[in-house]
């Protein structure tokens, strides 16, 4: 009875329908959690300003959950590797939607340093639940779909892009509507409903999530030359995008465009990105392969960021509302192949390396991507506020283009095949084969038959 019980409430014995509902309710936690990051960006600079707050502190306040996620997830990725990531889903639920619940009501906190400190610490407990949330989402829908990778992870980073697009004007229309607490209630209470629907799709058993005995260490996860690159390749394109979006608006300036139109220029990117994540899932999955679409991403993000400036010794592109607003889509677009990309060649390297379709790979791979994404987002707005304060936005958008050139340039140069060389000889017969280097810093085979070269030695 016991082993029944077990059979049907197992990941891999539940019903198509159930998965989906399940996954369904995965991709909405992933939209909650961004929107409730988001959706303060219209209005929580000027209550924190009424309450003495000024906007460097209110800079490291928005920064300081990213920095704890990019701390929190290798924690979270390795205890995910371990155990059921049902539990850390539903504490991290319920921990951020309390967390959001009560940010609304620190509008009732004397002004000065009480609030200060009231709302960096509800702001980390905060970022330590969307961690948990996070990483643990992607190993359940990993676990549930493993042979779909990419579009499960294209599909949260769909729900993730499209709640950083509209977050800010839900938030917006909520707090007009019902003033600095409402926000916070509403989707706190969103996230609440979502802990509780988890509760009752999501499979309880600690077995079907345990790593497999025949799984290497994590350590030699880390340990793959393809996994670093694909780590940087993520960690390049957000540091890119958080040197680009902070700025921007005050670019568009120059335009002469009103906060409406503004807006909706920023609506772009989210948009495309939103759109090619999708695609790029599906093509992931339908056999095209990662590591030259990843290089493709990487080109097309370098190549936009010199232009949207435009770069200063571009002297004859010329500066258009029309072509800033059509490098943004570009922009955009190219986001999607480098970090979908990313995951399915980290995945695919993996499951060369001899690891199984459990717990014990896909715990440690969300937490790898969400390093990289968060240490981008983190730094990223760090180091384009100095660029563009000291070398202006033009100059600022092209040096943040250089980690990406790195990067393609690094993976173009240990691509080069290797000249045909011999591996074995013995008795006149030569064995050869054209070898290739490969991510992972093994050798090879490339050819599917070996070249058997007979010499003939004239002193016999």
């Amino acid at each position: 009875m016991t082993d029944s019980v077990k059979t049907e409430d197992s990941p891999k014995a539940m019903g198509s329908t159930r998965k989906k509902l399940a996954l369904a309710v995965v991709v909405m936690s992933n939209f909650c959690a961004m929107c409730c990051i988001s959706l303060i960006a219209p209005f929580y600079t000027v209550e924190a300003g009424k309450k003495g707050v000024s906007l460097t502190l209110v800079g490291i306040i928005y920064s300081s959950s990213e920095f704890i996620t990019l701390a929190t997830s290798p924690i979270f990725g390795y205890l995910l590797s371990k155990y059921n990531p049902r539990t850390f889903y539903i504490v991290g639920l319920c921990l951020f939607g309390g967390c959001d619940v009560i940010f609304g009501c620190l509008d009732l906190v004397p002004s000065g340093t009480p609030y200060i400190v009231a709302c960096f610490s509800v702001r980390s407990l905060e970022a330590i639940g969307t961690s948990s949330v996070l990483n643990a989402s992607f190993t359940i829908a990993g676990l549930f779909f493993p042979e779909r990778i990419a579009t499960v992870f294209g599909m949260l980073k769909t729900a993730s892009g499209t709640a950083l697009m509209f977050g800010p004007a839900i938030g917006g229309i909520l707090y007009q509507l019902g003033g600095y607490g409402l926000p916070f209630w509403v989707l706190g209470s969103c996230t609440f409903v979502c802990g509780c629907a988890s509760c009752l799709l999501l499979p309880r058993q600690e077995q079907e999530f345990a790593p497999s005995v025949e799984s290497p260490s994590c350590h030699k996860l880390l340990r793959s030359v393809s996994v670093w690159f694909a780590f940087f390749s993520n960690f390049a394109s957000k540091f890119a995008i958080g040197c680009f979006v902070p700025f921007y608006a005050a670019h568009l300036l120059q335009f002469n465009l009103n906060q409406g139109t503004i807006g909706l220029v920023f609506m772009v990117l989210p948009g495309a990105y939103t759109i090619s994540t999708l695609v790029c899932g599906y093509l992931f999955d339908h056999k095209v392969p990662a590591a030259p679409s990843i290089c493709a991403g990487l080109c097309s993000l370098s190549i936009s960021f010199i232009l949207i400036g435009p770069a200063p010794f571009l002297s004859f592109v010329p500066t258009m509302l029309w072509l800033t607003i059509l490098v943004t889509f570009f922009i955009g677009l190219s986001i999607a192949p480098i970090l979908v990309g990313s995951m399915k060649y980290i995945f695919e390297e993996a499951r060369n390396m001899g690891f199984m379709d459990d717990g014990g790979l896909i715990g440690p791979l969300s937490a790898i991507v969400q390093c990289a994404v968060s240490s981008g987002n983190f730094i990223g707005p760090i180091v384009g506020g100095a660029l563009v304060e000291h070398f202006g936005f033009p100059w600022a958008m092209t040096i943040s283009s250089i980690p990406a050139v790195i990067m393609l340039a690094d993976h173009m140069h240990l691509s080069k095949p290797v000249p045909s060389q011999p591996i074995l000889s013995l008795h006149g017969i030569r064995v050869a084969s054209v070898l290739q280097r490969d991510r992972g810093g093994s050798w090879n085979v490339l050819q599917n038959k070996l070249t058997i070269h007979i010499q003939m030695h004239s002193e016999q």
